[in-house]
């Protein structure tokens, strides 16, 4: 029957195959099953996949591989699903807009890595689902260019993915101060990658909270964040933190000057990477008394060029 489906209805766009609760003993589509309906459903946007309890990271690799332009998936109590499925989701549906995980038990057993860089529908809606679903074990999280993310996802990171290493969200301008500072303060003990290039609305404020309470932060793109000034590397109180970083990139900052470069690399005496290209206050020059402190620098870029993402 379902290979008779595929066949005669080739454009349709949503496909609602979901389990019933009162049904629970019943599996529902398998794997198999996905194999036929997605060699005959290549236009579908929509896919409701509820309660089908016998589906597999071998179906969500199917999804992956047969759907790109799907935009919503529902995948909610599909208890045998890991994050390995979900990675095959996010690399093979550029278009995905929402997804539904609710129920689903993903990590097995190491880590989870999601890299859903240049995924341009994915929005809020979307990386807040996968924060909830995937919850604590979730440590890296790639969402370069995905220009819809904002606030709530950040928010939604910083409620439920505490233990977060890395976070790439270059190019996401609609992130502003407040769920960064709410990021800061979630995984001050965990974060130790963060780039924020072209976060058009970070500023000192929510740079400084990052500074001072990440102390295992050791990477940081702040690059096109024009707001950035001086100001976010001053010594806030008495005490002098000193930071972990060893790679640094603040290039195309316009605000930033020697003065501020000088403040950083007097506390960052582990850094081996150091970007200040096209920021027309700083110069090689200038700093080197203040690169003096730092004896792991191997790498320190100050050309005036730009460099596209």
């Amino acid at each position: 029957m379902l290979n008779r489906m595929a066949a005669r209805f080739t454009r349709v766009l949503e496909l609602d195959l979901s389990q019933s609760v009162s049904r629970s003993f019943y599996p529902g589509v398998t794997d198999s099953d996905l194999a036929v309906i997605l060699g005959g459903f290549k236009c579908l946007k929509v896919l409701k996949l509820q309660n089908c309890k016998a589906i597999t990271d071998k179906g969500l690799a199917l999804i992956g591989s047969s759907l790109p332009s799907l935009q919503s998936l529902d995948a909610s109590y599909c208890r045998k699903l890991s994050d390995k499925g979900l990675s095959f989701v996010a690399e093979g549906c550029h278009d995905m807009r929402s997804l539904h995980l609710a129920g689903c038990r993903f990590v097995t057993g190491g880590l989870l890595y999601l890299d859903i860089n240049k995924c341009s529908n994915v929005g809020d809606i979307g990386v807040s689902k996968v924060a909830e679903a995937c919850s604590s074990p979730l440590k890296a999280l790639k969402l370069l260019d995905c220009y819809k993310v904002g606030d709530e996802s950040i928010f939604s990171l910083s409620k439920f993915c505490k233990n977060l290493e890395t976070l790439i969200i270059g190019g996401c301008r609609s992130v502003s101060d407040e769920s960064i500072k709410s990021l800061a303060a979630a995984c001050k003990n965990s974060l130790k990658n963060l780039l924020l290039d072209w976060c058009l609305n970070i500023s000192n404020s929510s740079l400084r909270c990052i500074l001072t309470q990440c102390k295992n932060l050791v990477a940081l793109d702040i690059g096109c964040c024009e707001e950035v000034t001086d100001a976010a590397f001053e010594s806030q109180g008495n005490e002098e933190i000193e930071f972990r970083l060893k790679v640094l990139k603040v290039s195309n900052c316009p605000k930033i000057t020697v003065s501020g470069i000088g403040m950083l690399l007097s506390r960052c005496n582990s850094l081996e990477y150091l970007d200040v290209r096209s920021c027309p206050h700083v110069t090689k020059v200038a700093c080197d008394e203040a690169l003096n402190c730092c004896k792991y620098l191997t790498r320190f870029q100050s050309q005036v060029e730009w460099h596209s993402r």
